[in-house]
């Protein structure tokens, strides 16, 4: 039998000790502007976003495939560390039994309360309005229904700080940057004249998909018929900014901003870790990786960076926060991302007693993977890692017929030894049960 999982600290933990009081219920879902999720789970019209390109497929069988992975992977990725707080599911997608396999991993005291609502009743605000009596809402990404609600952060600001926009106005040091309209042929603007490098970002887009990194001519077309896409959708700007030649370009920070008046408020930040990301060669989001020995170091190096970028954030924003710090050839230092909500990589932050105290990994690393059979076999077909407490199962989900989807953290002594136990995990997820890839 598995060890069961003791977390450094929760988020509930946290906001309890700085200042911010619930009790809280938690949702961590989000809304597409352009895809209903679900008959009663419609797209988003109030803070509508710019997101990932699968919605926008014209492959019925690939958007159903996003529906399942968006209310029933993603939001209990973002579950696991929380704590002592109520968190919403949104059944039949996230299936209680999928939520048990990973908040049981925890000893009994961290784990948080998964509260339902079934989506095939219908009524979902009341059902909505009903869970959260009492109770202060905490989000990953701010929808209309909230602003019903009583929210730790109130949801228009939290769509406001999102936007790249606040990043280039608010004074925080990041690459010079300008918005720019579309012109009717993109071709004919400035995204088609000017010389690379540089960048060309979405103003509300999520790991990395509204970001072009245009280093090259066949990039720049790349570019621009993503520009073309988005102008037929009703974009009209887009931010264009400076290309920072990186001697380090993916530390992901994250920390706690507690109440005004904790000593850990927007002007001295708890910083909760520093990792690195994983991101494709465009620039996309793939997971994080997380070397805990140099923790005390890395927080030195970026904790003036912190530090600048909190304080310029409005006092009413309070919690967990990240942002995305690049290191040019002169060791300055550049926010490129400010992620003023919930992080993809969160969990890294609160595994360092069981993977490196507990366990002596020094590294840990977070991925996903599609497997095909039964959703739990995971258990089964991982049970020696799973057992050892080397592999924590963050969450899983079915998303098509057969096919399943999983996300893991792994421990490792090296980076190399990570990628190693990557490769294995790889291998036994797809033997004897045809083709995985890592998501």
């Amino acid at each position: 039998m598995a060890p069961l999982i003791e977390l450094d600290a929760t988020v509930a933990d946290l906001y309890r000790t700085h200042g911010l009081t619930g009790p809280f219920i938690t949702s961590t879902h989000c809304s597409f502007a352009h895809l209903d999720l679900h008959p009663f789970w419609p797209r988003e019209t109030v803070f509508p976003e710019d997101e990932e390109p699968i919605p926008y497929s014209a492959d019925e069988q690939e958007r159903n495939r996003i529906r399942k992975i968006i209310l029933g992977l993603k939001p209990l990725r973002r579950a696991l560390i929380l704590g002592d707080m109520d968190v919403i599911f949104l059944s039949p997608c996230a299936a209680k039994e999928n939520v048990d396999r990973v908040f049981n991993q925890l000893v009994p005291e961290q784990r948080p309360r998964a509260r339902y609502i079934n989506l095939e009743e219908g009524d979902v605000d009341q059902q909505l309005q009903q869970l959260s009596q009492g109770r202060k809402l905490i989000y990953w990404r701010p929808q209309g229904w909230m602003l019903e609600h009583e929210c730790l952060v109130p949801p228009r600001v939290a769509y406001e700080i999102n936007s790249k926009l606040f990043l280039v106005n608010s004074g925080i040091r990041t690459p010079a940057s300008e918005p720019v309209e579309l012109a009717p042929n993109v071709s004919d603007s400035v995204l088609g004249t000017r010389k690379p490098p540089f960048v060309v970002k979405l103003f509300l887009a999520g790991c990395g998909f509204g970001t072009h990194l245009v280093t090259s001519e066949a990039r720049r077309q790349t570019m621009l018929a993503a520009m073309a896409e988005y102008q037929s959708r009703g974009g009209t700007h887009v931010l264009l900014s400076e290309y920072i030649g990186a001697k380090q370009s993916d530390l992901s920070t994250h920390f706690i901003i507690g109440a005004p008046s904790d000593a850990h408020n927007r002007n001295n930040p708890l910083i909760m870790g520093v990792a690195m990301q994983s991101l494709t060669n465009d620039g996309h989001w793939m997971g994080s990786s997380i070397d805990y020995g140099a923790q005390e170091e890395m927080r030195d190096l970026l904790r003036d960076t912190i530090r600048d970028t909190t304080q310029r954030l409005p006092e009413c924003f309070v919690g967990w926060c990240g942002v995305d710090v690049l290191i040019d050839e002169q060791n300055g230092q550049w926010v490129v991302d400010l992620n003023a909500r919930f992080t993809g990589s969160m969990a890294l932050c609160l595994l360092s007693s069981h993977f490196y105290k507990r366990l002596g990994f020094r590294f840990a690393e977070a991925g996903s993977f599609q497997y095909r059979g039964e959703c739990g076999d995971v258990s089964e077909i991982l049970s020696r890692d799973i057992e050892s407490g080397k592999v924590v199962v963050n969450a899983v989900a079915s998303i098509d017929d057969g096919v399943n989807m999983v996300d893991l953290i792994w421990g490792g002594h090296s980076r190399q030894d990570l990628a190693l136990t990557a490769g294995l995990l790889r291998a036994e997820l797809s033997r004897e049960r045809g083709s995985v890839e890592e998501a």
